[in-house]
């Protein structure tokens, strides 16, 4: 790869899903719990011998770097995680469905979700915003002000060509130095999938949107596409231009759209259209408007009632929320332009940090990976 921030022209978002054939048997299974859908295109097996076991570990390339992994130190904030699963097995709940261009549901998606961001802004403006201090890694400091500064500000603040080239920050806070929010209380933190485990989100340092104002004095580090942190959160905003892409063109009922490795992909029901050739080109030209547009990714706290509003017509996204969010609790979604989507984030501040945009394979899935559920399309 070449750094994306550098000009290069042939960048390549490679959404490759790597599959392995057991040793001994004539089953396939993808080599990630995210990846699980035989690369049909590149196998002779049928689909009716594809298995998605629980647990397998994730292939990486050699030349990648591995995202580091913190404890949680002492004083730190930890968020519920939801533990709940979704395990009904043969049972179809998308539905008819025919593919079509701009669904009237995203309207009434995004109107749920203004009202949400209108109540929630009001709420900020009492909020205090007392001075703090961020600690950077050589040990300087930087004035801010809670609720108010973000790490993409200190970034500007340093150099214009900072900023540009980072992805996404990470955040440690001190001991009673993080000041409560008023959105936070009760937060779950949602996995990228369906099959995934939700960890304690807040560690000893947490990863923070580039564009998120911080809560109390802290220290700051701040990821380029070089960090594991910036190629992860890199690739997990492209997915969320590729579900952008699917929406818009096809009206496709989104299931999850996790990053990978050396990528990402997304899952969506779309009944029994297929994703042919043709429309993986409609879905790269599309998702090169998006980008062109610039759109903010824009991270909003939501209810589990307001969960179930925003994404009343998405039979996939209801049952993650019903079955894995408690009842009283919240999440977050975040919001590019008129996509929205179930994500615990974080993300690149726009769209428009994506320099190049290539789809390299797509194949079929099962939801939730159990045959007899409804047929997904991954891109």
């Amino acid at each position: 790869f070449q750094h994306p921030f550098w000009g290069a022209s042939q960048h390549i978002i490679d959404a490759e899903l790597v599959a392995v054939r057991r040793a001994g048997g004539a089953q396939l299974t993808a080599h990630h719990p995210r990846a699980r859908a035989v690369l049909q295109s590149n196998s002779n097996l049928p689909m009716s011998d594809v298995s998605a076991p629980p647990s397998m570990e994730c292939a990486g390339s050699a030349s990648a770097p591995s995202p580091s992994t913190h404890g949680r130190k002492e004083g730190g904030r930890a968020m519920a995680s939801s533990r709940g699963k979704v395990t009904d097995a043969g049972v179809r709940i998308g539905g008819s469905f025919s593919p079509a261009p701009d669904p009237a549901w995203v309207k009434s998606r995004n109107d749920v979700l203004e009202a949400v961001v209108a109540r929630q802004a009001a709420l900020l403006e009492s909020v205090a915003k007392p001075p703090i201090t961020v600690t950077l890694p050589d040990g300087s400091t930087r004035p801010a002000t809670a609720f108010v500064t973000s790490p993409l500000d200190i970034a500007t603040a340093i150099s214009k060509g900072l900023a540009q080239a980072c992805c996404v920050a990470s955040v440690s806070y001190a001991k009673g130095e993080r000041l409560p929010s008023p959105l936070e209380a009760g937060m779950v933190a949602m996995a990228n999938g369906p099959d995934e485990e939700e960890g304690e989100v807040s560690e000893d340092w947490e990863l923070w949107d580039l564009n998120r104002p911080l809560e109390g004095s802290c220290e700051l580090k701040l990821h380029k596409f070089g960090d594991a942190e910036g190629q992860i959160t890199f690739w997990h905003s492209s997915a969320h231009i590729l579900g952008e892409a699917l929406e818009s063109l096809f009206g496709a009922h989104l299931t999850h759209g996790p990053p990978t490795d050396g990528g990402f992909f997304y899952d969506s029901f779309m009944g029994e259209a297929a994703v042919d050739k043709e429309k993986v080109g409609q879905l790269e030209s599309r998702a090169k408007l998006i980008v062109d547009q610039k759109q903010p990714f824009e991270r909003v706290v939501v209810s589990k009632e307001e969960c179930l509003r925003i994404f009343e017509a998405n039979p996939f996204k209801k049952a993650l929320i019903s079955s894995k969010l408690p009842d009283g609790s919240s999440t977050t979604v975040y919001r590019c332009g008129p996509f929205i989507d179930l994500c615990k984030g974080p993300h690149l501040p726009s769209t428009g940090c994506v320099k190049a945009f290539k789809l390299t394979k797509n194949s079929t899935a099962h939801w939730l990976g159990q045959a007899g559920n409804d047929e997904l399309q991954r891109v």
